[in-house]
């Protein structure tokens, strides 16, 4: 197979696997009134907790801009709340979920973790090795 084919068809898997799990991750619950960019968010503060409008721009890729319209919709859905707790600098705005995005989190998280056990399960122990020893050194290249 030549190296243009592989590309297309690694190009293909990748976005497949986008879809699944950032794209359209929940079908159900207050997840699926969720934007991709919104999910996203929501999962970074779930897994990561909070952080500063600057730190969390950073960790998603976006601009400071971007990141501000997505958590003005996320407070304005209640997922997610702003503070000013720095004594030091009262400029620093802090972001983490609420409550509510807390159980959108929970629930984004469910959804993925079935998809997950979907992907392994279709999969060979062996392979499943396989697998997390290739992403492991994708990941690596990557960083």
């Amino acid at each position: 197979m030549k190296t243009s084919d592989k590309l297309k068809l690694l190009d293909g898997y990748l976005h497949g696997l986008i879809m699944r799990f950032y794209l359209r991750p929940s079908r159900n619950g207050a997840a699926s009134e969720l934007s991709a960019s919104e999910a996203f968010v929501c999962g970074i503060l779930g897994r990561t907790g909070t952080h500063t409008m600057s730190e969390l721009a950073a960790k998603c890729g976006l601009a400071l801009s971007s990141m501000t319209a997505i958590v003005d919709r996320l407070v304005t859905k209640g997922y997610a709340l702003r503070s000013r707790d720095d004594v030091h600098d009262r400029r620093k705005v802090f972001v983490e979920l609420s409550e509510s995005g807390e159980r959108v989190y929970q629930d984004l998280l469910e959804s993925e973790m079935e998809t997950i056990i979907e992907m392994m399960d279709a999969l060979e122990p062996k392979e499943q090795d396989m697998l997390l020893h290739v992403l492991r050194k994708v990941t690596a290249s990557l960083e």
